[in-house]
């Protein structure tokens, strides 16, 4: 590794000779062309990704020093890597009702998943029984009321040696209680429980844009829930850290990794003031990551997390080794999946997954392809399980420390993503911490403006989506969404109002004898509404919530518009391509107007070519066809747009006419819509925008 990082001065300075050659070399080769134009690449979070990296890149990178398992851990908490500990297939299960999750989670159990992951729902996590009004039961999880449905939920697990995880929302108590209650209830030893049932009040913050408490409430409670767990469930981690609603949200992962640290940093400086130790807040949390396509970049990403984390806790006096005890769970992103050509998610995710086994993360969860409807099955999810085998069982990742250690890409990578979070981390805790930038908007601010980058690079197709934004089948089914089942809301509401207890009485003191009276109410059959009450505050603080996104939805919306314009009307929106002389002189341009309406949905006649403009109209107009493009290249267009514009609108006057390209001269361009032409489609044209305009014009939107 040293004879990588470092190199003597006559080393150095034939190395510097020989880059200086080679540069020269490659600005002959591009002839005037700026070789930062034409070769340097700018990643969203602001890295100017070079075309060649070397040991040179290295200098002043300091963590490269460190082997696996050493401080700053980027290369790996464990200096072995997953030889000693293979990442939890962490798959989480997508249902609502207690039984189907239980016959879910038995059948993978069975079939290579190690971990159970529970999800609850809206309602659940936030303290609110299924029959209240405007519970939003089966929302985003399980349904999860009281002691009966976890037991339901867990039956035949073998919670004494399987890992279980839980996001408990703002406030661990109504659902510690609930599951520590059924735990009991089995006769399982509280202190074999293991996994995570995590209070993250930033998070759901965030998230929701509301708390069933205080913040400062949120913060002595979950102070509460880890000195008790400490005691009684050692092997339980308390305290959650979500980066996942920013990366929903679109963060890049420089927002990433500067929002998870600034909360980690929040709740280890507000629980220390709760006397609890950096060193054990740091054992106690979760941190949780979505992973982006970004292959290299997620890859460094993890990486860089670590040397953070654990710079972040050194300053706050504890010891390095503690940020090795902080547990990483990473899923894939729903960002970019999509509903149509469903199975290109199962080769997103495998990429996803791939660079997160490569970042060193301790857990992981690998989307089904269909998850993004709302709900899998047996296959999908055995695919996904599947992703993990291979990694472990057939690439041997778990036979390697830090196989991206030594990298000079990869390493130079992870040093600027940490130096640029560093900074952002800096900054958000210049305005007081990420509490008082969440109140001011500003992380709401920053999280949306990466975000509409990202939907820009879509809606222009920077970024391509396979499937849906390029290449798409008109011809293919695409997921259905999910949608609840309003019979069965009914009978869940009504079934707990059957088997509710009567409410226990309120309890004075800290949180400790609230937690004690929360588990006798909950082993008597009270719920989680009724837990939540027991807790104490109601006071809230609203914020707006960090919005999710999904990229492929702007482009899914104009599909979906085209189906229902099919069925209407028996045909899907047409566009004539007027495909002019030979076949060099049109394809090009056809088979590119072809895929960019296709996006779109729209159906494109072009069976035969022509001679001439007169022709080309006369078909255009025949053909019933709403729109009609003219193809061909720029030299002909001066001589032909003119000609086809004023036939084709004489003979069908509401007809749209398109010119395929866009000719660099501005002054040409208004030459050419002064002759009829209405739109331009081009590589530097918004695709989605202007389709969404020519389906609007039609009445199919």
């Amino acid at each position: 590794m040293a004879n990588n990082i470092t190199s003597s001065p006559p080393a150095a300075e034939a190395l510097a000779g020989n880059l200086a050659q080679w540069r020269a070399a490659v600005e002959a080769e591009l002839k005037g062309v700026p070789f930062e134009k034409k070769l340097v690449t700018r990643t969203p979070e602001g890295v100017a990704l070079q075309p060649l990296y070397t040991r040179a890149d290295l200098a002043g990178v300091a963590h490269v020093q460190a082997a696996p398992g050493q401080a700053p851990f980027v290369r790996g908490a464990s200096p072995v890597g997953y030889k000693a500990q293979t990442w939890q297939c962490a798959q989480e299960i997508a249902a609502s009702d207690a039984a189907d999750f239980n016959k879910a989670i038995l059948a993978d159990l069975m079939v290579g998943q190690d971990s159970v992951v529970i999800v609850p729902d809206a309602a659940s996590r936030a303290g609110i029984d299924p029959d209240a009004d405007g519970a939003k039961v089966g929302v985003g999880g399980l349904s999860l009321a009281d002691s009966r449905d976890f037991a339901t939920a867990l039956a035949s697990v073998e919670l004494a040696s399987i890992p279980v995880h839980l996001r408990a929302g703002a406030d661990a108590l109504p659902l510690a209680a609930l599951y520590i209650a059924a735990a009991q209830q089995r006769g399982v030893d509280l202190k074999k429980l293991s996994g995570s049932l995590t209070a993250d009040p930033l998070g759901e913050w965030a998230e929701s844009g509301s708390l069933p408490t205080s913040l400062a409430g949120a913060f002595d409670a979950l102070a509460g829930w880890t000195k008790w767990a400490a005691a009684n469930t050692p092997h339980l981690r308390t305290v959650g850290v979500s980066a996942q609603v920013y990366g929903e949200g679109g963060a890049n992962a420089v927002q990433e990794l500067a929002l998870a640290l600034a909360a980690g940093v929040e709740y280890v400086r507000e629980l220390s003031k709760r006397g609890l130790q950096a060193d054990a807040i740091a054992a106690a949390t979760r941190f949780s990551f979505v992973i982006g396509p970004q292959f290299f970049t997620e890859v460094a990403k993890f990486r860089a997390f670590r040397l953070l984390w654990t710079r972040a806790l050194v300053a706050f006096g504890a010891k390095a080794e503690a940020a090795a005890k902080s547990a990483v769970h990473a899923r894939t992103s729903n960002v970019n999946k999509t509903l149509f050509d469903a199975h290109v998610n199962m080769l997103r995710v495998t990429t996803e997954a791939l660079s997160a086994v490569v970042g060193g993360v301790d857990s992981l969860h690998i989307a089904p392809f269909d998850e993004v409807s709302g709900k899998t099955d047996d296959f999908s999810r055995r695919i996904a399980r599947n992703v993990h085998t291979l990694l472990a069982e057939e690439f041997h990742f778990n036979e390697t420390a830090d196989p991206a250690g030594g990298s000079w890409y990869i390493e130079k990578l992870t040093d600027e993503l940490a130096r640029k979070a560093w900074a952002l981390f800096q900054d958000i805790e210049k305005q007081g911490g990420l509490a008082a930038a969440l109140r001011a908007g500003t992380v709401q601010k920053l999280v949306a403006a990466a975000g509409a980058d990202k939907e820009d690079a879509v809606a222009k197709r920077r970024s391509g989506l396979i499937g849906t934004n390029l290449f798409p089948n008109l011809k293919e089914t695409p997921l259905a969404i999910r949608t609840l089942d309003a019979a069965a809301l009914t009978a869940r509401a009504n079934a707990i109002v059957a088997r509710r207890s009567t409410a226990p009485a309120a309890v004075t003191g800290d949180w400790s004898a609230k937690f004690k009276a929360a588990l006798a109410a909950a082993s008597k059959g009270a719920t989680v509404g009724q837990l939540a009450a027991l807790a104490g505050e109601t006071a809230a603080e609203k914020i707006a919530p960090v919005a999710s996104i999904r990229i492929a939805a702007g482009f899914e919306a104009l599909r979906n518009a085209s189906d229902a314009y099919a069925k209407r009307t028996g045909s899907r929106p047409k566009v004539f391509l007027a495909k002019m002389g030979p076949v060099k002189q049109h394809k090009p341009r056809a088979d590119f107007s072809a895929g960019f309406f296709g996006v779109a949905g729209f159906e494109s006649i072009a069976k035969q070519a022509f001679e001439t403009a007169a022709d080309a109209a006369k078909a255009a107009a025949a053909s019933g066809a709403s729109i009609a493009v003219l193809c061909s290249t720029d030299d002909t267009y001066p001589e032909l747009v003119p000609a086809f514009a004023a036939a084709v609108k004489q003979a069908k006057p509401g007809i749209t006419v398109v010119l395929a390209g866009l000719p660099a001269d501005k002054a040409q361009v208004d030459s050419f819509k002064a002759a009829g032409i209405d739109e331009f489609i081009h590589v530097r044209a918004n695709v989605r925008e202007l389709l969404a305009n020519l389906l609007k014009k039609i009445g199919a939107l």
